[in-house]
């Protein structure tokens, strides 16, 4: 059976694109710098639906007080509309829909596996209907800095797993996580993780959750994408 050549090429393409670095695979940075991450956030979400902390609910945090107080937020709560009931869990909303999330993880077992990684997210536009989003299910090390192990959903793209002060009153802020869902939300939902809940700890605790600009594909990808896009624009011309 004759080949066509622009089928050929099409499927090398493919494999290309296939085998390049995945988008999800996490990587890992040990910035101590707090203002590196605060300044990547265009809005900040307001916490609510928690019931312990150094702040009253709401509370809508900004990059100065991040800095100065690291406050915390944690004990959500048990039964919102659409969310699983096993767990309980805290509101951060948007002025609007964003997709991709800085999310200021506080830490107060710092060297404890599961701290950096504490939450699951789900994802909603009316408080109602509810997407999951990610959920960290086993933690891997044997001591600082901790990485994340098995997951469901969508993993961070990169997490910061040291600690960058300010430190509040009851932890330090760290293991700052970039999320890039895809889909816009206006209200996160973040309850305890897979992890958090076999160790014994399901007290999610953050400072902040910041929207950030949606994230652009990695170089590489769109390097192999014109290359392959190029090539079979020559190779049509040459079959006209």
């Amino acid at each position: 059976m004759k080949s066509n050549p622009f089928t050929i090429l099409l499927l090398a393409v493919g494999l290309a694109l296939a085998l390049a670095p995945a988008a999800s695979a996490t990587s890992y940075t040990e910035i101590t710098t707090i203002s590196t991450f605060t300044s990547q956030v265009t809005s900040y979400g307001t916490f609510s639906a928690y019931t312990a902390g150094d702040v009253p609910s709401p509370f809508t945090p900004t990059s100065a007080e991040i800095a100065a107080n690291g406050f915390r937020v944690y004990a959500g709560t048990v039964g919102l509309d659409g969310l699983p009931a096993g767990n309980n869990w805290i509101l951060a909303t948007f002025s609007t829909p964003t997709s991709s999330i800085l999310v200021f993880p506080n830490i107060d077992h710092f060297g404890a596996a599961y701290d950096g990684f504490q939450y699951t997210i789900e994802g909603s536009n009316n408080l109602s209907t509810w997407t999951p989003l990610f959920n960290a299910l086993t933690v891997t090390g044997s001591g600082e800095p901790f990485t994340l192990g098995t997951f469901t959903g969508t993993a961070p793209t990169t997490v910061n797993n040291v600690l960058t002060p300010g430190a509040g009153p009851g932890g330090t802020v760290g293991y700052e996580a970039l999320f890039d869902f895809g889909t816009a939300y206006k209200y996160y939902a973040f309850g305890a993780s897979t992890e958090a809940i076999n160790a014994g700890n399901a007290d999610q605790e953050f400072s902040a959750v910041g929207s950030v600009a949606t994230a652009t594909p990695e170089p590489g990808s769109l390097l192999l994408l014109s290359a392959g896009l190029a090539g079979l624009a020559a190779l049509r011309r040459k079959l006209s």
